[in-house]
This record gives structure tokens, sequence and C-alpha cells, in this order.
């Protein structure tokens, strides 16, 4: 049975007066991200007692039916094909189609691909979305079609009041969620939370961090925003599938940041499949900070450790980007890693002193 005839018959089972309604025309998530108002106004829901959609078919295969009705055009199209990035911008929250490809998966593949114009490589290199969502972050950029964000999901919570919950609670289930920046991923999960995240299932986080936002963890101070963020997933009772992708902004330098201390309430996370870790290279290069405990290879952790390869291209001046190596010197037990260029007519100081990585 066609998905829109199924939709079609799913709203055929209640109020006549549904085609009178003014219909929203965003797709936008505002609806089900906002608390709910007044129990009294749910004491108010009518039952739908005779309703046979409520009456004769179990809850499960009702979602089953409002699953069907999430899959539209393009899904094909994309590795991601229920992934709705959410962004709070401009007083109001946002969701677009994630139109990341399989090859993207590939961490290296920006730095594989680089050639004819670098510079633009580069700035997808340095986006704040990710290494992996790089595509999705330009399209809202610039002129786009918005056609591939459209979704049914306004249109199936205005059908009745009765369907309204269990229509979000299908939409939080059946889509994965991906935040790319840590103001609109702790207004979603701490200041302002939805009744209804309890039930997400998909969670993508690519966080590119200010300092300032890991500093807690060196000074160990007791509250942060990151800390409050790893606290709100912790009540999320049913994760299936989580990613977790840190780094500093700008690609600053990663060895300045205790990664114990970051990711030691991660270890508390009950994830039912796949949880993944990202984090920068780990580099052969000597820190005397206080504090300052990478993850250890052989510890057993919950979460599946994957680095990013090192950085090979970089604009190290205005309007010219570079290609660079990093070699590593051994001395005893101790080792060291610097930049050499490729083309070496000019010098580059050892990151060692001006903290470039």
């Amino acid at each position: 049975m066609a998905v829109d005839t199924i939709k079609s018959r799913v709203k055929a089972f209640f109020r006549l007066s549904f085609g009178g309604r003014k219909r929203l025309e965003n797709s936008s998530l505002d609806c089900e991200f906002e608390k709910t108002e007044d129990d009294s106004e749910q004491a108010s829901y009518n039952l739908q007692l005779t309703s046979s959609f409520f009456r004769d078919i179990p809850i499960e295969i009702r979602k089953m039916i409002y699953g069907l009705t999430w899959e539209v055009p393009y899904e094909d199209r994309y590795h991601s094909p229920r992934g709705r990035h959410i962004h709070f911008q401009d007083g109001h929250w946002s969701n677009t189609r994630c139109v990341m490809f399989e090859e993207d998966e590939d961490l290296d593949s920006i730095q594989k691909n680089s050639k004819g114009n670098l510079i633009m490589w580069q700035e997808r290199l340095s986006s704040t979305w990710g290494i992996r969502h790089w595509r999705c972050e330009e399209r809202i950029q610039h002129k786009r079609n918005k056609s591939v964000d459209r979704t049914n999901f306004m249109s199936m919570m205005l059908v009745c009041k009765r369907m309204f919950p269990e229509i979000v609670e299908s939409i939080f289930e059946s889509h994965q969620f991906l935040f790319n920046d840590l103001f609109s991923a702790h207004r979603f999960f701490i200041y302002s939370p939805s009744p209804y995240v309890s039930h997400i299932r998909n969670l993508d986080l690519s966080l590119n961090l200010a300092f300032h936002d890991y500093a807690p963890f060196i000074t160990k101070l007791p509250r942060s925003r990151v800390r409050e963020l790893w606290e709100a997933l912790g009540r999320i009772s049913f994760l299936h599938n989580l990613r977790i992708s840190l780094d500093i902004y700008d690609r600053g330098p990663w060895r300045k940041i205790p990664e114990q201390g970051v990711t030691a309430q991660l270890k508390d996370l009950d994830v039912l499949r796949d949880f993944t870790l990202e984090l920068p290279p780990e580099l052969a290069i000597k820190t005397d900070a206080p504090n300052m405990q990478n993850l250890d290879p052989l510890e057993e952790t919950p979460f599946k450790v994957i680095r990013r390869p090192p950085l090979r291209y970089w604009q190290f001046g205005p309007g010219e980007v570079e290609h660079f190596k990093w070699e590593t010197h051994r001395k005893g037990r101790q080792s060291h890693c610097f930049i050499t260029l490729a083309r070496e007519a000019r010098h580059i100081p050892n990151p060692y002193l001006i903290d470039f990585f």
C-alpha cells in the first residue's frame, strides 16, 4: 500500500473538521520541542474510544504505521536516510536533512580529495560541523533545494490530540538526531528539554568547542555545559546508537585537553548497540601542563575510540594552503613530533612552540 494512501486513511479515522484547520507550512520541530504547557489540556483529549484505529490496533502496530509515513523522497540518496540536523537559530528550532554520503565516513576523505581549489577544501577541513558533515553545513549556507528537507511531521501531529504523543514518540524513535553545536544541544537537552527526549534512539553529536568549554576539566570545576550535557545523555534510557565527535574550534591544541576527564562521565552511559567516540589524532608532542591524561588505548571502555588522521593541509598564511607532513624523532624512550613542509621554500616554526595543534 502506498505511503500517501496510508496517511490519508489514518487521518480519515479522526475529526471531520480537520480540513478546516490551518496547516503550518514549515517543517520545523517547534511543536514537539516545546514543553507541555498545561496538564488540564491533556485531560481534555478526546480518547477516541469509538475509533477502531485506537480500539482494535495495538500500539506496536500503530507505531509501524507511523513509521511508514516517514518514508519520503531522497532517502535512498544519502548515507543516513533519516538523519536530521537540529539547530536553534534566530530564536527558533529548525531541522534539515543530513546529506552525508557514504564516502564521508572515511575521516581522511577531505585530505585525499584535496586538489584544485585548496582554500575551499581547507575550509571544509576546518568545518565546525565536523569532517563528516561538511556537505550538510554548506547546504544551509548557500541557496538550496528546500524540498529535500520536507517532512510529514507537522501534518501527522495535527491529526488529533490523542495521536499527537504517539506521533512525536515515533519521530524521536525513528530518526537520527544530529547536533553540530553545543548551544543547540545544551538548549535541547538541558535548558528547555522536550518531555519526549527519552524516546531518542539514535544520536550524533559533533562538537567543536572553544577552549573555555574544556577548561573546567583542567581546573576540575564541578559544573560546565559539557558535564551537564553528559548527565542529560545518561537520562536517556534506550539509546541504541551514539556517536560523539570532539575537537577544539579551528583545530586548536588538543594535547592541552585532558581526555580522561572529558570522557569520564561517558563511561557510565548505557548504549544498547554502537557507541563511538571520535577524537583528534594522538601526536607525540610533549606537554608539561597538569591533568593532561590521555585515554589509555588498553583500557576497556563502553565506547569505541577512533582517531582522525593528522592534518596534512593548512592555511599558514592568508590565501595560501600548504601541504606538510609530520615527522617523529625518537631519543631514548621519548619521541617528539614536528611539521616539515612538502615545499621547503620557507620555514614553519615547530608546533611545539606555536601551539598549532
